[in-house]
């Protein structure tokens, strides 16, 4: 009987770590704020309407532009238990902000 070597198909511990770094670099605090402030807070807001989760956008975004980071957080995770995992797979571009006016 052969045995198979499974540390032959493994991948280096730089590999591993390019893999699974995010596709987006995380903002820091003062460039959230920033890319908060472009929004325009619609009454019907249309991101809301196109994004799979129906997430409140609006409002953690306007909680993000007062600087209230874990208020914001508080409220995505009461609306999609995943949305930390949600985050780095969703195509934003192409649906709450390819919905945004």
């Amino acid at each position: 009987m052969t045995t198979i070597d499974v540390q032959a198909g493994r991948l280096s511990q730089e590999q591993l770590s390019e893999n699974f770094s995010d596709a987006h670099p995380p903002l820091n605090s003062g460039n959230a704020i920033v890319e908060a402030n472009r929004c325009y807070f619609c009454y019907d807001a249309p991101c809301i309407d196109a994004c799979p989760t129906a997430i409140d956008i609006p409002n953690f975004i306007r909680k993000i532009s007062t600087g209230n980071l874990k208020g914001s957080a508080r409220d995505i995770f009461s609306q999609n238990i995943m949305g930390g995992m949600c985050a780095r797979v969703c195509p934003t571009e192409t649906l709450c902000e390819g919905a945004c006016v």
